[in-house]
């Protein structure tokens, strides 16, 4: 699978929010008052807490709803999903969770939105190509979409908004061009929006700190939203360690202390946990393809647990919820942590 097809795969997310929920931080957007479709967090204050980490077991094989799925941490298991993940010439399976926790897939071939629990199916007006994907589902259940479109001269890509509900189901209401498809960036949920990540390096932030929004969060007509949801960003103090500092909606900040460097070519995936905690999802496929994939479970106490994630290597979506959507190349499963 080429670097293009991995990058949209792995885009998602973002999360954060998958989602909405995968989050990440923004920074140099101006707060605003609005009403979130996000569970809203208690307040936690800026002091930083003394932090446990527990390292994974040694490898042993998955629960059997994996089947081939060996190195997954036994205290996991993992539920199969329904959904292709390989890329064909006809396109790629990508796949967002709802903010309710409803895992949704978008079949680029045939521009479908299919949620998978409800059984309803969106075709989409807008064709951004074969290897569109589906980038996240971000609040009032806006699917956020990007592809570069077939008739394009350089790699340039466009990211679209698509509403699933009302009215306006399965139109396109709203649009940015201008961004890299050359697959040496990636997209993530942020507290105010989506944004666009370079890759290739790091300094002392990820997100940088000022970074602009390559979309705001819009209303099921395209309108701005203003909707705020919890963020995720990391800092790198350059002592070989990794400060994951997650905001709530009310600006109030817990910080966990890593003893590992979790950064790889592209920003790991982030998402801010509806319990007060966080996520990080460390795989480098570029840099390390042979280090398997590190969950980080940051709690709101405090401590943060790892888990090994064996032969599933790619994130698709990580929820506030506190279950991700992974899969090894031939299967997407739903991995809930304890």
């Amino acid at each position: 699978m080429n670097r293009r097809r991995i990058v949209t795969l792995v885009a998602l997310l973002c999360s954060v929010a998958a989602c909405s929920s995968e989050a990440t931080v923004v920074s140099g957007t101006e707060p605003v008052a609005a009403t979130s479709t996000f569970t809203t967090e208690p307040a936690v204050t800026s002091t930083e807490p003394a932090a446990t980490t527990t390292m994974p077991p040694p490898a042993t094989d998955a629960p059997t709803t994996t089947g081939a799925a060996t190195g997954l941490d036994p205290r996991l298991q993992a539920e199969p999903l329904q959904v292709d993940p390989q890329c064909s010439e006809a396109g790629c399976t990508s796949v967002g969770v709802t903010v309710a926790g409803e895992v949704v897939t978008f079949d680029s071939a045939t521009s479908m939105l299919t949620f998978t629990e409800s059984g309803t199916s969106l075709a989409i007006g807008s064709s951004l190509g074969d290897l569109a994907a589906l980038v996240l589902m971000g609040p009032d259940d806006v699917a956020y979409i990007a592809g570069v479109p077939p008739d394009a001269s350089d790699p340039v890509q466009e990211l679209i908004a698509v509403s699933t509900s009302g009215a306006t189901a399965g139109q396109e209401i709203a649009r940015v061009s201008g961004l890299d498809g050359s697959g040496d960036s990636t997209l993530i949920a942020t507290a105010a929006g989506v944004m666009e990540v370079g890759c290739c390096g790091f300094g002392e932030r990820l997100p940088v700190a000022g970074a602009s929004l390559a979309m705001a969060w819009v209303t099921p007509t395209g309108e701005p939203s203003g909707v705020v949801v919890p963020e995720v960003h990391l800092e790198y103090p350059g002592d070989g360690t990794t400060v994951v500092v997650r905001t709530a909606i009310d600006a109030g900040e817990q910080r966990w202390t890593v003893p590992a460097m979790l950064a790889g070519r592209d920003m790991p995936a982030v998402a801010a946990a509806a319990d007060g905690g966080a996520l990080v999802w460390m795989y480098d496929p570029i840099g390390a393809p042979d280090t398997p994939a590190m969950l980080y479970d940051l709690r709101a106490d405090g401590t943060v647990d790892v888990f090994a994630m064996g032969e599933f290597k790619y994130v698709a979506a990580m929820h506030p919820a506190r279950f991700v959507v992974s899969h090894d190349g031939e299967m997407y499963v739903r991995i809930a942590l304890p």
